[in-house]
């Protein structure tokens, strides 16, 4: 039987408050996922960051503060009904912090400490988020008066505090209606943040900031990237049986049902950029390999997770995905030529249309220079339909992989307008996109469950 998923981002979900949160309409997407018989909701990373760049975490354990619902916040009577956010067409988080953070403020002067808080506040992971985030904002504020007087680390405990318990009634909610959560883990964490302050041991920074990460030439960049992040010192984090890493990875185990590794490939053999340097005078560097997941499975099994393994080219790295009977991932705009089938090899795989990197189906294939082949093929193989995201879902689906996600935005049939991130870029349009009501989704999404 074929699994089959939807990719939408939390901040993507509509709102009245100018992005996306943990409240109502997560309830609403679960049921109507859950009403066609969708397997898995696939959402990006949901941890906190300083810039809005989700693949630059602050910490793993922390949320992302924005998804704090304010309906969730005025049901609890922590805040008198907030007004509704004057829309746009994409998220602008600058404006949308300043809008939520009164609310927040005002939520945090009317709580009262409970003995489940208390208990929460003990989480040391918790605590040292919150006094890195206070520092953090406080030392911001010199120029810009951000951190009021009756602001203090606590303050940030609050917020946590609100999400978990967000989270933790969405994630059973799912649960009840036989909807999977598959969540998003990052490779490396923000050079300025709470995992890099609390843990530097664990990151190549004891002589200096020298090397940053990235990746080399491949089909998403053939200049490579350099993406900053600080890299991590595995054979440090070996003393102790990469306890570091494996904590992680344990939690995410709880906070979703599945997780998504990203950058797989570093952990066979990671990328270092010298910082003054391009991606092309990077180097390989060898990985923990088996060493780490031998540990890691002592306490979970590889079910748990679906590693990406995008733009590996090394047999190594695809011998250790298979040795631990990982679920790999293939997108059909990287290998779908119009000439021959590749997904027939294996059936542990993850089959995306496109995923958070990619063009959608319709913006890539408004740039596809053989459109005429790529019909025929699809009609070949009893996949073409006269609208083309159509197409390549059913052809997705014809794939070995066991597993199907496909973006909302190519369920929709939207443009390259509407794609959540390019590479390598900084824009206002990156992980700006949201949907602005479910009217018409309950129909893509049956037609979606009935293919």
């Amino acid at each position: 039987m074929k699994l089959k998923g939807i990719l939408l981002p939390i901040f993507s979900l509509p709102s009245n408050y100018g992005i996306g949160d943990f409240g109502k309409n997560a309830y609403k997407f679960i049921d109507i996922l859950s009403k066609n018989k969708i397997d898995y909701w696939n959402i990006l990373p949901i941890y906190d960051t300083n810039d809005n760049a989700f693949y630059s975490p602050n910490t793993f354990y922390a949320l992302f503060t924005l998804y704090i619902s304010l309906d969730d916040l005025y049901e609890r009577g922590l805040i008198k009904k907030p007004k509704k956010y004057k829309d746009t067409t994409r998220i602008n988080y600058d404006k949308i912090y300043e809008y939520k953070n009164k609310y927040f403020k005002e939520a945090y002067s009317n709580f009262i400490e409970d003995d489940y808080f208390k208990e929460f506040i003990k989480d040391q992971n918790m605590i040292d988020y919150a006094e890195y985030k206070y520092y953090f904002d406080k030392y911001k504020s010199i120029d810009k008066i951000v951190l009021e007087e009756d602001i203090d680390i606590k303050y940030y405990l609050f917020l946590q505090y609100i999400l978990y318990l967000e989270w933790s009634k969405i994630k059973e909610y799912a649960s009840s209606k036989n909807v999977k959560i598959l969540g998003d883990m990052p490779i490396y964490p923000d050079y300025n943040s709470s995992e890099v302050f609390k843990n530097k041991d664990m990151y190549q920074l004891k002589d200096g900031f020298k090397y940053v990460s990235g990746a080399s030439p491949d089909y998403f960049d053939r200049n490579g990237q350099k993406w900053g992040h600080p890299l991590y010192d595995f054979e440090e984090m070996k003393k102790d049986n990469y306890k570091y890493l494996i904590n992680r990875y344990l939690d995410a185990n709880k906070k979703f049902d599945m997780v998504r590794i990203d950058h797989f490939r570093a952990f066979d053999s990671y990328f270092k950029i010298p910082i003054d340097k391009d991606a092309k005078d990077g180097l390989y560097e060898a990985g923990p390999s088996y060493s780490l997941f031998d540990e890691l499975f002592k306490s979970t099994t590889s079910d748990k997770f679906v590693v990406e393994d995008l733009g590996s080219e090394l047999e190594e790295t695809i011998k250790l995905r298979d040795y631990y009977d990982f679920m790999g991932m293939k997108v059909l705009q990287y290998t779908l030529d119009g000439e021959k089938d590749n997904y027939k090899e294996k059936e542990n795989m993850l089959v995306y249309t496109g995923n958070h990197d990619n063009d959608t189906i319709v913006g890539w294939y408004n740039k596809f220079n053989e459109k005429d082949k790529l019909n025929e093929f699809l009609k070949k193989e009893n996949c073409y339909d006269k609208k083309i995201h159509f197409s390549l879902i059913k052809y997705a689906l014809k794939c070995n992989g066991k597993l199907v996600i496909v973006p909302m935005q190519d369920l929709l049939g939207l443009d390259s307008d509407s794609r959540v991130n390019v590479p390598g870029t900084t824009s206002n349009l990156n992980w700006s996109w949201k949907l602005k009501s479910f009217w018409g989704i309950n129909g893509v999404v049956k037609k979606f469950s009935k293919m």
